[in-house]
């Protein structure tokens, strides 16, 4: 069959149309390089402050090229060499790169660079990362500061008596595990930080791994003059108030007799967590002096879940505050016994839905089978519960053997608390979270707790006298 003039002029206009289209689409390839200066995201690549020995967060710089037509790529190197510190990776390729290539016209790149240097003092670290074109030589500097730490991964103690060093930082890359007859110290001034790790394997599988888990007894010895820090290991700024980067402290129920003095922790899931009742002659965990801040979920979780109530309470808190906590800053469930003395715990994480309130109280546990019920002993004394929520203390109470105390305490709550002496406020009269909330001039608590000859401590948690006449909460006003 012939095929007819008006058809073989029609193919001639469809292959001269598809000519054209694979010009058109060709032409970005078919320009010629010139030579161009890049341009990039960044003047300097700043890595904020590191740990050595330890791999860094990984920086990146984006690098443009501004220009009508490609611009040839001759190499990308470190001006350091081989004995630089930092690495770079650049469109998937470990550098240096040798090899020229083109950068089309106003196209970009990513460049990936890490840092890791085994120095053993603080010390400062600089490089240029060079690329090299036909227009010359253009550098971005490179530069970190870095920390000389002691790194511990996956540190057990068995039957021993160990201190930690405090001579400068201690990244804790996974547990430290205390067992049953061993004791952790922790010097005055000592530094503490914990990587994310979650577990790979196990019933925890998946959760926060890096953490202290006390079997045994850990003594935390800070000072007001030289508290012990314990924070996540990610030193941006970006990082400073992020809740749940470490697991924190978790004290099992065969551990007894622990301290916490002047220790501020931050940053971890839930900051201190006490399973099972306390001992015979003291308590559980003795707090004194410490800040719980920026836990994800809670500030302090104690499990009671004892038939029979201890002679030493399982918690026993002083000069102590606790807030910025996704959940409460303390929930005390089970039952148990428990003293607070001279404490401030302030749910400040606005109206959340998911967050519940300063302090919960519980004395029950729900199985399938049914219910369990267990007695609880609580005293506060001196202490402020305040909460963005309508009522800073929640109750959940089915046992009915419950000895609750609220003495000479400061609350917002709606419906008065067993105790005397305590103030139902609309404000506390207290400065902003970034100076650990202070008390101001005229506040009502100044003045309004009781002097106990007991259980009234001396000075307030900054080293402040105490006089006859105490301030509600953790300081002292000084006039």
């Amino acid at each position: 069959m012939r095929t007819r003039p008006a058809d073989r002029r029609g193919r001639g206009v469809v292959l001269i149309g598809l000519s054209a289209a694979i010009l058109l689409s060709c032409k970005r390839e078919l320009l010629n390089p010139r030579p161009g200066e890049l341009r990039f995201s960044r003047d300097t690549v700043v890595f904020d402050t590191l740990f050595s020995t330890l791999l860094s967060p990984t920086q990146r710089l984006w690098i443009y090229n501004p220009h009508p037509y490609p611009v040839r790529i001759l190499s990308v190197t470190l001006a350091g060499g081989p004995w630089s510190p930092f690495r770079f990776i650049l469109n998937g390729q470990e550098g240096p790169i040798y090899t020229p290539f083109l950068l089309p016209e106003g196209d970009s790149m990513q460049a990936f660079l890490v840092l890791r240097d085994t120095t053993f003092r603080d010390a400062t670290r600089e490089d240029y990362l060079v690329f090299q074109t036909e227009a010359g030589q253009q550098q971005v500097p490179l530069r970190a500061t870095l920390l000389s730490a002691y790194v511990y991964r996956d540190l057990g103690i068995d039957s021993a008596i160990v201190s930690l060093p405090n001579d400068k930082p201690i990244v804790v890359d996974g547990y430290v595990y205390v067992g049953p007859s061993a004791v952790l110290r922790i010097l005055p001034g000592t530094r503490l930080y914990f990587s994310g790790r979650r577990w790979e394997s196990g019933p925890l599988q998946g959760e926060l791994a890096s953490g202290i888990y006390v079997a045994g007894q850990l003594e935390v010895l800070g000072t007001a003059a030289a508290p012990v820090y314990m924070q996540g290991w990610r030193l941006e700024p970006y990082y400073a108030q992020a809740p749940g980067q470490w697991q924190g402290l978790w004290f099992f129920s065969s551990s007894t007799d622990n301290k916490l003095l002047y220790a501020y922790i931050s940053q971890a899931s839930v900051a201190v967590r006490i399973d099972s009742a306390g001992g015979p002659s003291a308590p559980k965990v003795y707090m004194e002096g410490c800040v719980l801040r920026d836990a994800a979920n809670y500030g302090i979780v104690a499990q009671g879940f004892s038939g029979v109530l201890p002679a030493a309470p399982i918690l026993h808190a002083v000069n102590t505050l606790v807030y910025r906590c996704g959940q409460a800053c303390a929930a005390l469930v089970g039952g148990g016994k428990y003293r607070l003395v001279h404490c401030a715990l302030i749910y400040d994480q606005g109206d959340l839905r998911r967050g519940i309130t300063s302090l919960v109280l519980t004395d029950f546990l729900s199985l399938p089978q049914g219910e369990l019920t267990y007695p609880m002993d609580f005293l506060a004394l001196n202490s402020l519960f305040w909460s963005t929520k309508e009522n800073a203390i929640a109750q959940d109470l089915r046992g009915g053997s419950f000895a609750g105390v609220f003495d000479h305490c400061a609350l917002r709550q709606g419906d008065p608390l067993p105790g005397p002496g305590t103030l139902y406020l609309t404000s506390p009269g207290l400065g902003e979270a970034a100076e650990l909330y202070p008390l101001l001039e005229g506040s009502p608590l100044i003045d309004a707790g009781r002097y106990d000859p007991v259980l009234s401590p001396v000075t307030d948690r900054v080293g402040h006298v105490r006089d006859s006449q105490p301030d509600i909460g953790v300081y002292e006003y000084v006039r």
